[in-house]
Order: structure tokens, then sequence, then C-alpha cells
């Protein structure tokens, strides 16, 4: 795959995940995650692969992500996700709602791209 080819597929597997979140798909949530999956939070916790997973199919809730500007650098075996998103959604009642940068990180294994790391900040000002 060239290096356009390969953004391509891993911005098509970034809005497969968040539709998953969306549908909640433990299935989906399962192949893209690699298994030492790692996020660094928009509110200040690391959440494992299982411990993501856990609250994906419970308490965290998403209504809608819609991605606002995605930006993939590729340097081998890894690519380099910047990228900007607006979600509506809920972690209980707490309304988690608003814009937010993210940065993914993706390697190839086995083959396969899996997100190893993602750190999210937000929710960001409100646009003007």
């Amino acid at each position: 795959m060239t290096q356009e080819q390969i953004s391509e597929h891993i911005i098509a597997k970034e809005k497969e995940w968040m539709e998953a979140w969306i549908m909640k798909d433990e299935h989906v949530f399962n192949i893209l995650l690699s298994d030492d999956f790692l996020l660094s939070s928009a509110r200040g916790h690391f959440m494992t692969k299982k411990e993501w997973i856990s609250g994906a199919m419970g308490a965290y809730t998403c209504e809608s992500f819609d991605w606002k500007e995605i930006r993939v650098r590729v340097y081998g075996n890894t690519a380099v996700v910047n990228a900007l998103a607006k979600q509506r959604a809920k972690v209980g009642e707490s309304d988690w709602s608003g814009r937010f940068m993210l940065t993914d990180v993706w390697v190839l294994q086995n083959n396969e791209w899996r997100v190893v790391a993602r750190q999210g900040t937000g929710p960001l000002p409100v646009e003007e």
C-alpha cells in the first residue's frame, strides 16, 4: 500500500471505530483495539482496552460523532492520527458533549492495523 492508501485506510478505521461506539458493537472494538491499547482521556484518566470496552458497552453512550478534520502521517508500520471531532455523548447522566482534539497511534500487527493509543483533549471552547 502507498502512504496515501494507508492514510485512507486508517481514516476509514477511525470512522468505523466511532460508528461502533455509537452502535455499541463490541465485536468491532475487539478487532480494532490492540490488546495493549491505552487511552489517556480528556478527563485525566488512563483506560485499558478492557476498561474502555466496558465503559463503551455500559455507561458511556454516544449519540453522534462528527469528524471535523483528520490528518494521518505514516511512518512504516505506524500511523499517527491528529483529529478534531465533535461529539454528543454522556457518561451516565453527565454530559460529555463538545469538540475534542484526538491523537491516535495505529500499528500494523499481524497484517492488520490496530489502534494502540488515544490521547483526548477537551472539550474545547465553543466555536465562534
